[in-house]
């Protein structure tokens, strides 16, 4: 019995830090995109560190019985195209923005790609969490068709909700095909390295290959530790031992508090203040995305 306490608590004290890290990526993600690296940069740093740090298990256990054209499929999802969508969107559109458009758009995406693919309905409640969403991102989002908004920060926005379509169709393929950790571990940062490492550094506009004109080392390594070590690695552990312990529907429910965390940290570290309407959009989507959540197949399958 002092065993399954013990399991339980390590199990919860994982789940309650993911949603710390995943609002501590968004803000560090919106800062390198803000200097001396381009999007094209953090995403290329997010795929080849993961990559090197996999290549290893490449060799020991190749792509661990995945097929290569589904390996493919994981990596559009939460892959390159993912990386991009994000950090471009992010360079337009502010913290807030990121997380509550990308974080209450993934439930809605995963509904749709659910229902086609997986044939599964959402319940009622559901549904209304879906309504919330939509609504608490129109408060959130509206700023961005205001006469005094940034330049393409409507592009922007539009971006971060494509960032969730990948990632909503990556869930759903990992469901669908029983995939392991260990196939997606190693079949998205190699597939994604393979593919836009060189299309980066032939024909994307970089701050980082330029050498008379280096970025900066403190701003390379917090993107090489968080995009290709945390992000990458960190948090699917975290996730994975959580799930073992607390559930795949609590672990949910733990993470519909990343926006609100990115809030948070993009005033304290990059003095990003919301609008009134745009907290209360926030709170809004918060509560949609936990009602949206549902119920959701024990991820034990998984492993």
């Amino acid at each position: 019995m002092k065993s399954g306490s013990s399991s339980f608590a390590v199990g919860l004290t994982c789940g309650l830090i993911v949603p710390f890290i995943w609002g501590g990526w968004i803000v560090a993600s919106r800062f390198g995109v803000l200097h001396a690296l381009t999007p094209f940069d953090v995403a290329a740093i997010r795929v080849g560190v993961a990559g090197i740090l996999v290549l290893p298990l490449l060799f020991i256990r190749g792509f661990a019985g995945l097929p290569l054209w589904k390996g493919a499929v994981l990596s559009f999802g939460v892959g390159v195209p993912f990386a991009l969508t994000s950090f471009c969107g992010m360079a337009l559109a502010p913290v807030l923005h990121a997380g509550v458009l990308t974080n209450g758009a993934m439930p809605i995406f995963a509904a749709v790609i659910g229902y086609y693919w997986l044939h599964e309905l959402p319940a009622r409640m559901q549904m209304v969490g879906m309504v919330l969403i939509v609504t608490g991102g129109a408060m959130v989002g509206g700023d961005s068709f205001s006469l005094d908004a940034p330049p393409g920060q409507w592009l922007g926005d539009l971006l971060l909700i494509g960032a969730a379509g990948c990632f909503a169709l990556y869930m759903t393929a990992l469901r669908r095909w029983n995939v392991t950790i260990l196939q997606a571990l190693i079949a998205v940062p190699i597939i994604s390295a393979a593919i836009y490492i060189p299309i980066w550094a032939l024909f994307l506009p970089s701050g980082l290959l330029p050498l008379d004109n280096f970025p900066p080392w403190p701003e390379i390594m917090l993107q090489a530790v968080y995009q290709g070590i945390i992000a990458s690695f960190i948090v699917v552990i975290l996730v994975t031992r959580a799930t073992r312990s607390v559930s795949a529907t609590t672990m949910a429910v733990f993470l519909t508090g990343a926006p609100s965390l990115g809030v948070l940290f993009g005033i304290i570290l990059l003095d990003e203040l919301p609008g009134p309407l745009a907290w209360f959009g926030l709170v809004v989507t918060t509560l949609g995305m936990i009602l949206a959540v549902g119920r959701r197949s024990n991820p034990r399958e998984l492993l």
